[in-house]
């Protein structure tokens, strides 16, 4: 069964991980993460994992994780691959729930100031909806021996651009949204005078630089042939999640 720990509490690991025999890595678990959570937390865990017999790891990460050394997803894949235990790497686009969650201070830019505040540009991207890389994570977790040493690319079924976004959530929330493409300065600026650390900033300023380079945009069949469904358009979502933006409740 899959075991959930703070990864930082390094006290905690070893009696947890001593009946562990599939650990499933989710980053929602832990805030944004960023290099210093990759090298101080997530590999160490990893060897710590490996230790203790752990056989099979089911890791949630990122598009770009196998090219782009400056993502903290690249050295824990290498990290897996360099372990004896095998895996399945869930490789996923942007989870439409980040636009929401606290971390980003997206939600908070829509419902304040009616900006999409992503430095972007017009690169597009395969939103996913968190749930269903979840359903995805649940049968791998069920089984497998079946999806041993695989990738998945997990994608939604359409390649947005922010404007498109800008323009679902208008619909969705009922007044403007407007995508205002902040240059990488200004964006780390909003952020920073917000509280957001400088680890987690240079991520998000680093997946959102692939996404402007057209690196977010391939859609792929994989959700559809794991789940037997679509994946959740936009649409479908900011339907079940508008709430949140009115009422100001952040993931």
């Amino acid at each position: 069964m899959p075991t959930r720990l703070d990864f930082f509490d390094r006290s905690t690991w070893n009696d947890a991980l001593a009946d562990v025999d599939s650990l499933f890595l989710l980053f929602l678990l832990f805030p944004l993460p960023g290099n210093r959570a990759a090298r101080e937390a997530i590999i160490p865990f990893l060897h710590a994992a490996e230790r203790a017999g752990c056989r099979h790891v089911v890791y949630i990460s990122v598009f770009g994780a196998d090219r782009a050394r400056f993502i903290p997803h690249y050295k824990v894949e290498a990290a897996l691959r360099a372990s004896s235990m095998t895996w399945t790497v869930l490789r996923c686009s942007f989870f439409m729930q980040n636009l929401h969650r606290q971390i980003s201070t997206h939600g908070q830019d829509i419902a304040e100031c009616g900006e999409l505040f992503i430095p972007a540009g017009r690169g597009r991207t395969t939103f996913i909806d968190a749930r269903d890389a979840a359903a995805v994570a649940e049968l791998v977790l069920g089984d497998g021996e079946a999806h041993r040493n695989v990738v998945y690319h997990l994608t939604g079924p359409a390649a947005l651009t922010m404007t498109e976004v800008a323009e679902e959530l208008t619909t969705a929330l009922g007044y403007p949204v407007t995508y205002t493409d902040p240059n990488l300065i200004a964006f780390a600026r909003r952020l920073r005078g917000r509280g957001v650390g400088w680890d987690t900033i240079g991520f998000m300023a680093a997946v959102y630089t692939l996404t402007r380079f057209g690196q977010n945009q391939q859609i792929t069949d994989d959700v559809q042939r794991l789940l037997g469904r679509p994946p959740r358009t936009l649409t479908e979502f900011l339907a079940d999640s508008a709430w949140r933006w009115r009422d100001r409740v952040w993931s």
